[in-house]
């Protein structure tokens, strides 16, 4: 590639980051809005236990309400303690064990162990100090 070339990309890629910048603060501002008004639909909803609106005349579809329970993933640590306790007469073993989870292997297609490299091209702005209205 001729300096020009690259110097004509660099800018086009430019350009392209501060579209995208732009457009992701937008989405945040979006997000953090639906945020806040789902806060207050879902309190309406749970507080006279309705459970789904009808969008007629505002969209389609419904708008719904449900509630899930889900459980935390596993720590480390608790699986460690776990392990020993359930193994306690094999210490050795579990160590083995946790060893070998711990180590990345080597496979057919990553010689590496199981780490895999991404190239990638990163644009970073110094953050500015917004003022205090």
């Amino acid at each position: 590639m001729e300096t020009d070339t690259v110097s004509e990309t660099i800018k086009m890629w430019i350009a392209l980051d501060d579209n995208e910048r732009k457009l992701r603060a937008e989405a945040k501002e979006i997000n953090e809005q639906k945020s806040q008004l789902s806060k207050t639909i879902l309190g309406f909803m749970r507080d006279n236990k309705v459970d789904k609106f009808a969008l007629e005349g505002h969209g389609e579809g419904t708008l719904s309400r449900s509630v899930r329970t889900s459980t935390p993933p596993i720590k480390r640590a608790n699986m460690r303690k776990q392990l020993f306790v359930f193994f306690a007469d094999q210490p050795q073993k579990v160590t083995e064990f946790l060893r070998e989870i711990d180590t990345p292997q080597p496979t057919a297609d990553n010689k590496q162990g199981g780490l895999k490299q991404r190239e990638c091209l990163m644009r970073t702005i110094p953050k500015t100090k917004k003022a205090i209205l």
